[in-house]
């Protein structure tokens, strides 16, 4: 999918309205849920503005964190029991991700394997953007200097990413309104978002991990 930052910026605002203020059921379910997908909004939301401010190296760690909010808000809207939904609710730390893509690949939602799919293909090089590994820190190195040298194609797919993270939040919070409607308004736009530009660029699902430079 081809991304410009005039893009990402108006399509996380479009997201960011067409969940705000949706009326959801009071319990703590569907509040810990709604606040791990809201959450995961955010980091997309930051990420599209510190790659706007050439920030990269801080809109590149949030990727995985973003990932493992949206994955959180399903295991505990979808699969987490109550006595779990209240440990999280009250400060205890969730299972791994691992555990929780297990766990929800046994649900028809994710049957396709898509989170194992992200595993094993994205997860290296996911956590060497959060915790600096080498992967990142072959991206501040030029011939002559220490500086930030991200490529362009690096960048279209780190948007490209957040934006699947953030669309897949925004339809977890209409499911938890129980608004069908507007989460088959946010797939089809997203569906007309990609499938837009699929005919001049690569369309992945999800980003391939990123070649070590040598």
């Amino acid at each position: 999918m081809h991304v410009t930052l005039t893009e990402a910026g108006a399509y996380v605002e479009w997201l960011r309205q067409a969940v705000h203020e949706l009326q959801l059921p009071p319990s703590t379910r569907t509040r810990a849920a709604a606040a791990c997908f809201a959450i995961a909004q955010e980091h997309h939301h930051a990420i599209v503005r510190l790659i706007e401010e050439q920030l990269c190296a801080s809109g590149f760690a949030l990727l995985r964190v973003g990932l493992e909010a949206y994955v959180r808000g399903q295991w505990l809207s979808l699969l987490a029991t109550d006595e779990e939904v209240e440990r999280v609710a009250r400060g205890a730390e969730p299972p791994g991700f691992s555990a929780l893509a297990r766990q929800l690949e046994t649900t028809n939602a994710f049957s396709d394997g898509l989170l194992s799919s992200i595993k094993q293909q994205c997860w290296s090089s996911l956590c060497d953007y959060t915790h600096t590994g080498g992967r990142h820190l072959q991206r501040w190195q030029t011939t002559d200097s220490v500086e930030s040298n991200y490529s362009r194609e690096e960048v279209i797919e780190v948007l490209a990413f957040a934006e699947a993270i953030g669309f897949m939040a925004a339809i977890g919070i209409a499911g938890l309104a129980g608004n069908d409607q507007l989460a088959l308004t946010i797939l089809n736009a997203f569906k007309e978002r990609t499938e837009s530009s699929s005919a001049t660029t690569r369309q992945p699902t999800w980003p391939q991990p990123l070649p070590p430079r040598i």
